[in-house]
């Protein structure tokens, strides 16, 4: 048992390094960090837990706001608990649906679909109501695109990634984390 814990530290860790390096080219394009960012949690809840993948969902973007913010970011912080959410959406919706094998994709789409719900919405009727006196109308405008439609494509590039990769990686032996 105590190898299991740590491996899950390990492989947790691990994804979460990587996760962080690739958010530090989030100013090269949303439509290139987002999807690996995305394909990162899907394949820690798949292949390492829920408990991973939402470790990663919560510790990424507070590492990525404490590393480099973005300028959006910096005006208002409070959407660090939007991506959160998001990102635990999609990951949950994932791991719940890993067993269906030929529909395991289906999480990955119910995932997307979460993620930007929990996330347009919390911006839409929490944050800029009680925030979003600090933005301009671009910047609003700016923001409601990046944490809405954007989100889900980004989630949605990433579910696709890994729906490729998954039935490959899967496959490999001991690859899968399991407790015994």
């Amino acid at each position: 048992m105590k190898q299991y814990y740590t491996r899950f530290l390990t492989r947790t860790a691990l994804l979460l390094a990587l996760c962080v390096v690739v958010q530090q080219f989030k100013t090269v394009s949303q439509f290139i960090t987002g999807p690996l960012v995305n394909l990162i949690l899907l394949l820690a809840a798949l292949a390492v837990g829920l408990g991973s993948g939402l470790c990663i969902a919560v510790l990424s973007p507070i590492l990525a706001f404490l590393i480099a913010p973005s300028p959006v970011m910096q005006l208002m912080p409070q959407l660090i608990v939007l991506v959160t959410a998001g990102n635990a959406a999609l990951v949950v919706c994932a791991w719940a649906l890993r067993k269906q094998d030929k529909f395991f994709w289906l999480g990955f789409l119910l995932g997307a679909a979460a993620k930007v719900a929990v996330m347009a919405g919390g911006l839409q009727f929490v944050l800029l109501p009680l925030f979003g006196g600090v933005l301009n109308e671009k910047q609003v405008a700016t923001v409601s695109t990046m944490f809405g439609v954007n989100q889900f494509i980004t989630a949605i590039i990433g579910g696709v990634l890994c729906a490729i990769l998954w039935p490959l990686l899967r496959k490999v032996k001991g690859f899968v984390l399991q407790k015994t």
